[in-house]
């Protein structure tokens, strides 16, 4: 956004929400400026949110209608921002429904939330089954309730007829159970440990094997047009899953996949492991990575890459050219940057099939 001349990258993410207050991450950076973060309460005055951060400046929330709110940033000087946030509009349904996994913990059945952008009409449809990531180093239990998905990637899924799942693995989200991939014995954060990392990594895997055969019995879901991905840990649990079913995905899209932090003193031990894993999967996969990434940085991304190909594995590496400013691992929303990539990958997953349908 920008104003009176200043150009602004500013990030807002309202965490918690009451009756009468929010509290609002504000993330901004400009032209004149460093980056600095900070959490706002902002106060609920009928149909707007009130803010002010500590050096003065203030902003406001207008809700115009369900779909549109109105922004408005004052600079501690009297200048002055505005801009229109909308919700993307997805074509189609978004459901939300319950996975049974068949496992129990203190005598209840694990169930899995799954949220699901589906195109208009009958079906079947082609499946993006789309796999989230972590909640940074693991040490804020209170994101772990969150639900994630990316309006942005369902958007450019279904416009182009594809259906795109959701899944939240056990413990986050709606999703009930244990939250287990891999922390230190005190919960205190995620761990870089194999001991533990590499466990809860298999931990994963066995959701997304609930939800993958959930999907194969509905009969929505076109089985001989499925891909499989996921952002940071979930593009790295899509490569290895689909390592482990070779026959069942035409493609795999990995967005900033890793398993865990490169600054930790094992991830050479732990990352180049699960992306050898993926080596198995016969078909097309694409790495997408940015610079500017705190976790994974493209040198790093690049040594897991050499080592899926070393052990067989196709795919092909691109980095996407993000600015200066942007964080280069949450790139979902950046749909201008992958999404020729992505129709790329869709585009051959389609000619493959023809192949396939025409041999038959």
């Amino acid at each position: 956004m920008g104003g009176q001349g200043r150009p602004y990258d500013v990030k807002l993410i309202v965490e918690k929400l009451s009756l009468h207050d929010a509290t609002i991450v504000c993330v901004r950076a400009s032209d004149g400026q460093d980056v600095f973060s900070e959490r706002v309460i902002a106060r609920i005055h009928e149909s707007e949110l009130r803010g002010r951060l500590t050096n003065g400046a203030s902003l406001q929330f207008r809700l115009r209608n369900p779909r549109v709110v109105e922004l408005v940033w004052r600079e501690p000087d009297g200048r002055w921002i505005a801009g229109v946030l909308s919700q993307l509009s997805v074509e189609g349904q978004r459901t939300i429904e319950r996975v049974a996994t068949g496992a129990f913990e203190h005598g209840e059945q694990i169930t899995l939330e799954m949220v699901t952008f589906k195109p208009a009409g009958p079906g079947p449809f082609p499946t993006l089954v789309f796999n989230h990531g972590s909640t940074g180093i693991g040490n804020d239990p209170s994101l772990f309730t969150s639900t994630v998905t990316s309006p942005a990637l369902a958007k450019h899924f279904t416009d182009r007829g594809w259906m795109v799942v959701f899944p939240q693995r056990r413990g986050r989200g709606k999703s009930n159970g244990l939250y287990d991939e891999g922390f230190e014995p005190d919960r205190s954060q995620y761990s870089d440990d194999p001991r533990y990392a590499l466990p809860g990594f298999e931990h994963a895997l066995l959701d997304v094997a609930c939800v993958v055969d959930h999907l194969l019995a509905r009969p929505d879901v076109d089985h001989e047009n499925l891909l499989i991905g996921g952002h940071s840990r979930g593009g790295f649990l899509a490569l290895a899953f689909a390592g482990i079913r070779p026959d069942l995905f035409g493609g795999v899209l990995n967005f900033v996949g890793g398993w865990v932090d490169e600054h930790g003193p094992a991830s050479e031990m732990i990352n180049p492991v699960i992306a050898r894993r993926g080596a198995r999967f016969p078909g097309p996969t694409v790495w997408l990575y940015a610079e500017n990434d705190p976790f994974y940085s493209v040198a790093h991304s690049r040594k897991n890459f050499h080592a899926f190909e070393v052990a067989g594995g196709q795919g092909q590496f691109h980095v996407l050219e993000t600015s200066p400013r942007q964080d280069g691992h949450h790139i979902l929303s950046l749909t201008s940057l992958w999404g020729p990539v992505v129709d790329g990958l869709l585009e051959l997953v389609g000619k493959r099939n023809d192949r396939r349908s025409t041999s038959n």
